[in-house]
């Protein structure tokens, strides 16, 4: 067996860590960012010696991971660390290790040496870890007191900026369902919602033991869920049964005070092929709409601590418990945060910063600060100029912020920012370092993702609807017809589960490929959905139309495909139009017959 470890991690500070724990071992490491990545990894090199994967992986999740790996000859003796927030996940993970060969179970929250414990001890053939629950009534008391405070459930209508927000979100993605929900107490709310029918567009909720969502705000993390119909939690799930759920990605709202409040998330009832980047752009998302709720509430209010009553009595808080909180919750952090204790005295940092400065984590904590000042100094081309910028701010102020030029170990700009809190004793920092290259490129990844299909490259249906209504409205003025294709790949699904979903990924490139030629300037292809296409054709007519349909029929090959024509009609309005169009697909869907299909 080749003597590698696979990490399959989509974080990569995460991965550079766990990188670090296999190099330790002398073993080789190869990272993986989702499940299908990882099993490409095996097929040209073999079962890996260690395996450390998370359960709620892109494409092809831990779970199946796993299960595909247990199949294998050549994986009798590989050692698996299972790693993940979700308490669920864990429980279940645990329940079936024996049948998945896992050895070591850990959460997302575990430290470095309890990681290195882990991956000692499975590669020793022993088992470390296990089910046990970490959920805090506290944590959970705290976050559902901060949905009351910002008075975030109303019995009104949803939220018209809400409301484009997640059909905006569901056009990028290319699914039916896109929520924004709240996790209350006994229950899930949809403050916004786009593809809902029946009870659940009535009621604008569901329990909280159906909810995907719940496990995202109990595990602080973005979760994907690539086919809840074959996933060993989720398929028994109402929702799942009932056909309403084939597959999840969901990402948490947390807030700049820390509360997690739902969950921004998309949904389609077939297998969903999202990748780290996408997972990545929903979990941006969603911390910018848990901003906007925060500071846009009419009522928002500074939290106050609650008061005793009668005999009651609290734990007194300690600086030491203090810190070792805020430490918690900086380890759990992607962005490179260090806490430093009352006194300018460095008192633990996490994975992203060590992997910034170029330090173990460890080493970070036990220097002075006036050392980490003379390290980040270092690092630029300027040092001393550097190092007389670097402070802390005085106990009074509101924090430091600075935009630093690192020359080392690569060029970067980062953004110093220090913010100050109360802990019994004096005054901590929290300090933060942000990489201002990597969210600029983040902003403009997330604003492609809206504007173009990642896959297949045409625009998105929020840019063809635009498109079309120029276009139509360019016609009318002109005295042009104008017409429209819809093409449904009615087969798509049957592809991916008989031939995978890479074969898939294929037909659906070459079909846009296909549309995008029969487009000539002015007009243009769009991926309307996750499986449908729309050829917008300034100036053609009815015969025209039908003839371009025609010809995407010609194309040989799978999936199968169903399609309709239709002709603008006098003054009719764009959406007047969409809508014909849309019933005539669904009328011309039951026959799946590629004849005559004009409307």
């Amino acid at each position: 067996m080749p003597r590698y470890a696979l990490i399959a991690e989509p974080d990569s500070h995460r991965a550079t860590a766990l990188l670090a724990l296999a190099t330790q071992e002398g073993l080789e490491g190869v990272v993986a960012r989702d499940g299908a990545e990882a099993q490409e990894w095996v097929r040209q090199r073999g079962a890996p010696t260690l395996l450390v994967t998370d359960l709620a992986l892109p494409r092809v999740d831990g779970f199946a991971l796993l299960a595909w790996l247990r199949g294998r000859s050549d994986a009798g003796g590989m050692a698996v660390v299972v790693v993940t927030a979700f308490d669920e996940l864990r429980v279940r993970a645990w329940q079936l290790k024996d049948a998945l060969g896992i050895h070591a179970l850990l959460s997302r929250r575990a430290g470095p040496d309890a990681m290195r414990d882990g991956v000692r001890r499975a590669l020793a053939g022993q088992l470390a870890g296990g089910g046990l629950l970490e959920s805090s009534a506290e944590e959970e008391k705290q976050r559902l007191a901060r949905i009351d405070e910002l008075e975030l459930v109303d019995p009104g209508p949803p939220d018209a900026r809400l409301q484009d927000l997640v059909s905006e979100v569901a056009q990028a993605f290319g699914v039916p369902v896109a929520l924004l929900t709240l996790v209350l107490g006994d229950r899930q709310w949809f403050k916004a919602h786009v593809g809902l029918t029946g009870s659940l567009a009535r009621d604008r909720g569901t329990p909280r033991d159906w909810a995907f969502c719940h496990h995202v705000v109990q595990g602080r993390e973005a979760m994907v869920v690539p086919d809840a119909t074959r996933h060993p939690v989720f398929r028994d799930n109402p929702l799942v049964r009932d056909g309403i759920v084939g597959s999840y990605a969901g990402a948490p709202l947390i807030t700049a005070s820390g509360d997690v409040l739902g969950s921004l998330c998309v949904i389609d009832t077939r297998p969903l092929m999202l990748g780290p980047e996408d997972l990545a752009a929903l979990r941006e998302l969603a911390g910018r709409v848990a901003q906007s709720l925060e500071s846009t509430t009419a009522n928002h209010r500074p939290r106050t601590p609650p008061s005793r009553t009668g005999s009651q009595s609290e734990p007194v808080l300690t600086e030491a418990s203090a810190l070792a909180l805020v430490r918690e919750a900086a380890r759990a952090l992607d962005v490179p945060v260090l806490v430093v204790a009352p006194g300018r005295k460095p008192y633990a940092a996490n994975a992203a910063l060590a992997e910034l400065m170029g330090l173990p984590e460890e080493r970070l904590s036990g220097m002075s600060f006036d050392s980490l000042c003379q390290h980040v100094a270092s690092l630029s081309a300027d040092p001393g100029g550097t190092l007389r910028q670097l402070d802390l701010a005085a106990e009074a102020s509101r924090g430091l912020h600075l935009t630093l030029t690192l020359e080392r170990p690569r060029p970067r700009v980062v953004r110093w920012v220090a913010r100050p809190f109360v802990v019994p004793g004096g005054v901590a920092q929290l300090l933060s370092l942000m990489d201002l290259r990597v969210g600029s490129d983040g902003k403009a990844e997330r604003e492609g993702l809206l504007r173009q299909d990642a896959l297949t490259g045409l625009d998105t249906r929020r840019v063809g609807e635009e498109r079309l209504s120029k276009e139509i409205g360019r016609c009318r003025r002109e005295g042009l017809p104008f017409s429209l294709v819809l093409v449904d790949l009615v087969e798509l699904g049957a592809l991916n589960r008989t031939r995978g979903f890479d074969a898939g990924d294929v037909a659906l490139r070459e079909l846009a490929r296909r549309a995008d030629g029969l487009c000539p300037p002015p007009g243009f292809a769009v991926r309307w959905t996750g499986d449908t296409f729309l050829l917008a054709l300034p100036g053609a007519d009815a015969v025209g139309a039908e003839a371009v349909r025609q010809q995407f029929h010609d194309v040989p090959g799978v999936p199968e495909r169903v399609s309709v024509a239709v002709t603008v009609q006098g003054e009719e309005d764009p959406h007047g139009t969409l809508s014909r169009a849309h019933a005539a697909l669904a009328r011309a869907k039951p026959d799946r017959s590629p004849g005559p299909g004009r409307d």
